[in-house]
């Protein structure tokens, strides 16, 4: 007998037995009118369409196991009328790894007919994929992940940076500086982003960073992005001792690898992981990524200074 058929006699058995104590409760139960179901609109065909395909295509890959997929997100794309980005959560088991459980994001087109998986633009190149991104939702506002400034602050600013990336080292000290200085009109929220392709030190120092900051050392990020580490190494021990001599801590190797720390890493991780960021520092001003990442300038009536030839 085929799986097919196993589960659809399985299924009849099931709802067999289900309703065998209905049918014995017939004649001192009212029955009760069905519901007829709305029709579905357009939109949401397309969407179950769009969800049937992603199953179909993840079901022929035999390394992954497809546990559930959810659409987090749809935008119109401007560009193209008529044509909308969906942005999926994809939840997996890794059969070659346990079943280990993975959550992965994507995104993919569609007008309703046709599902593509991206747009290049022929002329310069650029991928549309890349440049659509979704929108924040509150939860990235964390207690835990709040630098500077108020809660009650009108503007929301989030950034994903990993301290090593020389353009981080010289726009992060700015925007701290900002937030410290004007706490009623920004309140700012970091997330580690290590980039450890580029800086294999980030997680190291990263890990310090969480340390010291969960130990009370005060304006760790500023100390840190002040500090400008550049050590091009991956050896612990070094990392370690060149961040206490810059930071003045004590930080041992026990210290940066608690569960606190580890759990915190993974987490930033996760949520950077959910915006699908690729590089830094990615900016989000109240939910919005900031390409330009000088919206919080504005925000607190500053403008930007040009360097001086």
């Amino acid at each position: 007998m085929r799986l097919m058929s196993k589960l659809l006699t399985l299924t009849l058995l099931t709802a067999s037995s289900t309703l065998l104590p209905l049918w014995a409760k017939a004649d001192h139960t009212k029955a009760q009118p069905v519901k007829k179901e709305a029709p579905l609109t357009q939109e949401q065909k397309t969407q179950k369409r769009l969800l049937e395909y992603v199953k179909r295509a993840i079901s022929v890959n035999p390394n992954y196991q497809l546990k559930g997929i959810r659409i987090r997100q749809v935008k119109d794309v401007k560009d193209l009328p008529g044509w909308k980005v969906y942005f999926l959560d994809i939840d997996l088991t890794i059969k070659a790894q346990k079943g280990k459980k993975v959550t992965v994001h994507d995104k993919i087109f569609s007008n309703g007919k046709y599902i593509v998986r991206d747009f290049v633009n022929i002329v310069n190149r650029s991928s549309l994929k890349d440049k659509l991104v979704p929108d924040m939702d509150s939860s990235y506002y964390r207690k835990d992940h709040l630098v500077y400034g108020s809660e009650k602050a009108p503007n929301k600013v989030v950034v994903f940076s990993d301290p090593i990336c020389p353009f981080c080292q010289g726009y992060m000290p700015k925007i701290l500086k900002a937030a410290k200085e004007h706490p009623d009109k920004i309140a700012l929220y970091y997330y580690h982003f290590p980039l450890v392709m580029l800086h294999k030190e980030a997680p190291t120092v990263i890990r310090a960073m969480i340390a010291a900051h969960h130990k009370g050392v005060k304006d760790i990020y500023q100390k840190v992005y002040d500090a400008k580490f550049n050590l091009d190494t991956s050896d612990e021990k070094k990392i370690l001792d060149a961040f206490n001599k810059k930071i003045g801590t004590h930080l041992t190797s026990k210290d940066i690898h608690t569960k606190e720390v580890e759990e915190a890493y993974a987490l930033d991780k996760a949520y950077a992981d959910k915006m699908m960021i690729s590089g830094t520092p990615t900016v989000y001003f109240n939910g919005k990524k900031d390409f330009t990442r000088q919206k919080y300038l504005e925000a607190i009536g500053a403008k930007e200074k040009k360097a001086k030839k």
